[in-house]
């Protein structure tokens, strides 16, 4: 009776295990960017983030068209990748579509969008998920209390596919 007994709990374990490592977890983040370098295909962003439990990270967003101009608009793709102390990163891609001013330039503006979670490294190794944002850009560097003329906010859920 006793192995029956301990037989199905090791069952039991091994069959909730994976449903234990795939939980989602819930991220959340505001940032701060500045113009990094910039070639005509792609617009780089550096930036510093804080993530909801107090944890820094660096990042460096890379924008590119992914079709013309129309109407004042310019659809974008970016990727950022989030670097944390211990070395870890966290990878996104969004689809976005950003307003130009009459001269043809990114200026002052605010747009929502989404995206997708895509990977990682370290303890982000398989990260998987969607998340939302709300941005800011164009902002006065020199205003006190701002690191940058861009501003995010962010918050999504994620699993952990490969969990470490």
């Amino acid at each position: 009776m006793k192995q029956r007994l301990t037989a199905w709990a090791v069952a039991a374990i091994c069959l909730l295990a994976p449903v234990v490592a795939m939980a989602q977890k819930d991220i959340h983040w505001r940032s701060s960017s500045v113009q990094g370098p910039r070639t005509p295909a792609t617009n780089t962003r550096l930036g510093v983030a804080i993530f909801g439990n107090a944890e820094p990270a660096t990042y460096e967003r890379k924008v590119s068209p992914v079709g013309p101009p129309v109407a004042g608009k310019l659809p974008i793709r970016a990727e950022t990748v989030f670097r944390f102390a211990d070395g870890s990163t966290l990878t996104m891609h969004s689809t976005e579509t950003i307003n130009l001013t009459p001269q043809g330039t990114h200026g002052r503006d605010e747009w929502t969008g989404d995206g997708q979670i895509v990977g990682g490294t370290g303890r982000y190794q398989g990260a998987n998920g969607n998340f939302t944002f709300r941005a800011l850009m164009g902002l006065d560097r020199q205003a006190d209390g701002l690191l940058g003329d861009g501003f995010l906010t962010g918050q999504g859920q994620y699993t952990l596919q490969n969990p470490q």
